[in-house]
């Protein structure tokens, strides 16, 4: 009963705390809705010139191809002079350079060259600018020489791809969830350590101390009551943002994503003590948790694929209980997996939280 009224008091003063009650709103819903609409990894009105030295009725319906909303056109260029120019005051993503015989190449059966100049200093537009206008130029090229008889070797293969789980390859899922992750992450580290913190600053540990308040009441009450805002705003943000105003379909269970939630918030609650137990004030609380939260987010391969990294780092990513959280979320969010599925990332956080808690509810004691 003790630690229920402790409970109900943590909850209170946390409300009462203005400045972290409205951040903790933002987090789970401005956040998410930017992350939504300001991070978009697909092409969109990507500006481009064009250096025409064929000049044919072909190498123009080629360049019709690249329509809005990915390209924006923004004319012809005379010659390459004023493209390095262009390229440098970062007026265009890219310039494409079309020769002289492009035309004849294509009606003779060659194989015709294109030229492309990215701009380099914005690589995911630019890495996206090329990848669209090679796939385009290839299409076009071949569809034009299927319907030539000078076309010697037509094209036979056709390549048809169905994406799943994502039929529209909608890079706002994606985004969305993963900053859902994060901010779940960074508050249920920096919620319990800052709570007990500020009891270190307002001096109201040696109170407890000589209180009939046992320690471990006092310790559960921080953890639980801290747990259950985070969990409340994941809830809330699910229902209401993700899936009310953003759309995203949730195709499992949510109560196996939530159950998956709680362990997870378990396990970083126990290197949420850890933090409170080397952190004399507020602000090394939050320097110290900069410093946990960016090294668990590199290795969880949301940032980074899990293929794309160092061989050493891939082997350190099983250490990130964010790692399973992640893993285990997508299959039950998106490809709406049961238990048997993801019975493996339960495993690894489980094992991961139980000593982390322990050794976090360990050290905070003792450092008290």
């Amino acid at each position: 009963m003790r630690l229920l009224v402790l409970i109900y008091k943590e909850l209170l003063q946390f409300v009462r705390n203005k400045g972290l009650f409205i951040f903790v709103i933002y987090l789970f819903t401005a956040d998410l809705y930017i992350a939504a609409n300001g991070i978009d990894l697909t092409l969109k009105n990507a500006k481009f010139y064009v250096v025409d030295e064929d000049m044919t009725v072909i190498s123009r319906q080629m360049i019709s191809e690249f329509t809005k909303p990915w390209f924006n056109f923004q004319g012809y260029l005379q010659n390459k002079n004023k493209m390095e120019n262009l390229l440098m005051r970062d007026m265009a993503v890219g310039v494409i350079i079309i020769p002289e015989e492009f035309s004849k190449n294509i009606k003779s059966g060659k194989t015709p060259e294109i030229a492309m100049f990215i701009n380099g200093t914005e690589s995911t537009s630019g890495y996206l600018f090329s990848g669209y206008s090679t796939r385009i130029i290839n299409n076009f090229v071949i569809n034009y020489a299927g319907k030539t008889d000078s076309a010697r070797d037509p094209p036979v293969i056709n390549v048809r791809e169905r994406v799943l789980y994502n039929p529209n390859a909608d890079s706002r899922i994606f985004m969305t969830i993963t900053e859902l992750f994060s901010v779940i992450t960074l508050l249920a580290l920096i919620l319990p350590a800052s709570a007990i913190t500020r009891e270190k600053e307002n001096g109201n540990i040696e109170m407890i101390i000589i209180s009939p308040l046992k320690m471990q009441e006092f310790l559960l009450s921080k953890i639980i009551a801290m747990s259950l805002i985070t969990i409340a705003g994941t809830t809330a943000a699910t229902y209401l943002v993700i899936e009310g105003i953003l759309d995203v379909s949730f195709e499992g269970s949510f109560i196996l994503f939530l159950l998956l939630t709680i362990f997870y918030v378990f396990t970083a609650s126990g290197i949420s003590m850890l933090i409170s137990s080397i952190s004399k004030n507020m602000l090394q609380v939050s320097q110290i948790t900069i410093m946990v939260l960016l090294p668990m987010l590199f290795l969880s391969g949301s940032w980074t694929p899990y293929e794309s990294m160092p061989a050493v780092f891939q082997k350190l990513t099983y250490i990130s209980p964010l790692k399973y959280y992640l893993e285990g979320s997508f299959d039950v969010i998106l490809k709406g997996l049961g238990f048997s599925y993801i019975f493996t990332d339960f495993i690894g956080i489980i094992v991961l939280g139980i000593p982390t808690f322990i050794v976090g509810a360990y050290f905070l004691v003792k450092r008290i």
